[in-house]
């Protein structure tokens, strides 16, 4: 448990320091000798054209996007811009959704058809002031099984994210917490929408723990806390240098906890308005509370990117990944001395790469992420492949529809002297989504949305009593969705 105080404080010190933050969604930006306007009305897959009153959509006017700042060699993944507002506000909002599930992955070996009746409130704010930037996004619910096949669960998701700009320095600073029943990866939420943090930070691949297996029904906590510092060398060049530390912990499985710590350091050249390039040297070490295992990771990468203000964000980085790792860490037979039981290295190669596109009526999203990751509580340690894809459209002028896909294939690392079967194990897991949003006045929404879920592996694996080599998860819900206008303070 103590490895789960440090991060856990550190985001309840920032939420106690009542800095307001958030994902600024829409807002428009100030013209040159003229007054501020209001803040509009929330733009999303949960508004419409009709509504809006423009032919916009489910998107913002480019113009009235700032071109994205992130750093190539930083911690988080481009954007299409950043919303250019002076405005600080707060937006409430709250969902109901009844969920029907084929399968609840329940840890005590209850299986069929159950149906689950959830509640989410959260809030996004934002506050500028002075050379700071806040945001916080955050959503908080439970998850309560109507017939007792399966467990309650308690949903909590919170993105914070601070920027503080000096003459030729900026600081950013920012944390990924949550708290959840299920595995992140594929996790279904209200009418299909993502959870905050794919929206409003934007971590790269690799810096929050991966959850990309899925598992049992059990409380985990997982926390990733990045600090950022960009220093300009020239109007062309930068610096850019990184900390990281991340936890996934289990509550109710025993599963593998583990926490990672890291550096990173890279170079940033702007080749054009557009287009840039960057390399990089990263560190992790990643260590197990209740496994005696240690794994060592290095990567070197050269990253382009261009960026198309309100049009294209795409970058990828490419390069080799170096590993080592022991068992046990403390020596031989746990005495602190002589030569580990097990230990070796290896060559790998790592990618993480993300495409984002803007039309007229359509958004089109794509990531792709290979590399080792610390095994998502099942593995210790794996080479992991990770695919997502989204596409969300405006198909009248009182319907949206969003399409989502993910991949993940975990390949466990064998370490030395194998200490189970997952050493050698491979895991594939699929999940797919579709919805449709309907609005119902300016703050109100109307949401169905389908989920599949599918893993299959190549030995036998087993969630609660249940075991097999593949398992099938469908999940239809129904979701009322209230979300106020942006509320200025």
């Amino acid at each position: 448990m103590p490895i789960t105080r440090i991060p856990i404080w550190a985001a309840l010190c920032m939420l106690s320091m009542c800095v307001p933050a958030a994902q600024a969604q829409q807002s428009e930006e100030k013209p040159e000798g003229k007054a501020e306007q209001p803040i509009p009305a929330y733009r999303s897959p949960l508004a419409s054209a009709a509504e809006n009153g423009d032919d916009e959509g489910l998107f913002p006017d480019p113009q009235k996007l700032a071109p994205d700042n992130r750093s190539l060699a930083g911690a988080q993944l481009f954007s299409l811009g950043e919303l250019a507002t002076g405005h600080s506000y707060w937006q409430p909002h709250f969902d109901f959704t009844t969920t029907v599930d084929s399968n609840g992955l329940s840890s005590t070996g209850n299986t069929g058809w159950t149906t689950w009746s959830s509640f989410y409130g959260g809030v996004d704010l934002h506050r500028i002031s002075g050379n700071s930037s806040l945001t916080l996004s955050y959503m908080g619910g439970a998850m309560v099984s109507n017939d007792g096949n399966s467990n309650n669960g308690i949903v909590q998701d919170m993105q914070f994210g601070e920027k503080l700009s000096f003459r030729r320095a900026t600081l950013s600073i920012l944390d990924d917490l949550s708290y959840l029943p299920e595995s992140a990866f594929g996790f279904p939420v209200p009418g299909g929408i993502s959870l905050p943090g794919a929206g409003s930070i934007g971590l790269q691949p690799g810096l929050p723990p991966g959850q990309s297996i899925l598992t049992a029904q059990g409380q985990r906590v997982s926390n990733a806390f990045v600090p950022q510092v960009d220093v300009a060398l020239t109007s062309r060049s930068s610096l850019t240098f990184v900390g990281s530390y991340s936890l996934l912990h289990y509550f109710d499985d025993p599963l593998l906890n583990y926490y990672s710590a890291g550096i990173q350091a890279g170079y940033n050249y702007q080749m054009s308005r557009k287009d840039s390039l960057a390399v990089l040297y990263r560190f992790s070490a990643f260590r197990y509370s209740n496994f005696d295992q240690s794994i060592d990771d290095q990567v070197v990468q050269v990253s382009y990117g261009r960026r198309v203000t309100g049009k294209l964000a795409f970058q990828i980085g490419a390069g080799p990944e170096f590993t080592s790792s022991t068992i046990p860490i403390t020596g031989t037979g746990g005495t602190g001395t002589g030569t580990p039981l097990g230990s070796t290295t290896g060559v790998y190669w790592s990618l993480n790469s993300s495409l984002t596109y803007q039309l007229i009526r359509t958004h089109l999203g794509l990531t792709y992420s290979h590399g080792v990751s610390g095994g998502s509580g099942v593995q210790a340690g794996s080479v992991a492949d990770t695919v997502t894809a989204n596409v969300s459209r405006q198909l009248s002028r009182t319907l949206s529809g969003m399409a989502s896909m993910g991949y993940a294939r975990n390949n466990g690392l064998t370490v030395g002297i194998p200490t189970a079967a997952t050493a050698a194990q491979t895991f594939g897991y699929w999940t797919a989504s579709a919805g449709l949003n309907h609005p119902m006045g300016r703050t109100m929404n109307l949401g169905l949305n389908y989920i599949l879920q599918y893993q299959g592996s190549n030995l036998s694996f087993c969630i609660g009593p249940t075991c097999g080599s593949s398992l099938t998860r469908h999940e239809i819900s129904l979701t009322l969705g209230w979300r106020e206008r942006p509320i200025p303070f």
